[in-house]
């Protein structure tokens, strides 16, 4: 990996983590309207079909971190070979 290559791979990292900050807010706006009465099924989709968004942004930046966390201790321009 070169300059260009990190820097490209720290910009997803970056855009990874407001996607799912902004996943996480969109969950919890739906889970503020919560009441004592379960919720209508509509409703209860929504909310799963949200969790799996959020769950796969949070993965995506996790997978992005976890390369430049490499990347950081071993500097960009290790190779294994």
């Amino acid at each position: 990996m070169d300059q260009t290559e990190f820097n490209e791979l720290y910009g997803s990292l970056v855009s990874a983590l407001r996607t799912y900050v902004v996943e996480a807010e969109t969950t919890s706006a739906i889970l503020a309207h919560c009441s004592s009465e379960p919720m209508p099924l509509d409703e209860r989709l929504q909310l799963m079909g949200q969790e799996l968004i959020e769950n796969t942004a949070h993965s995506t930046y996790l997978n992005l971190k976890r390369l430049l966390h490499h990347a950081a201790l071993r500097g960009y321009g290790y190779s294994p070979n």
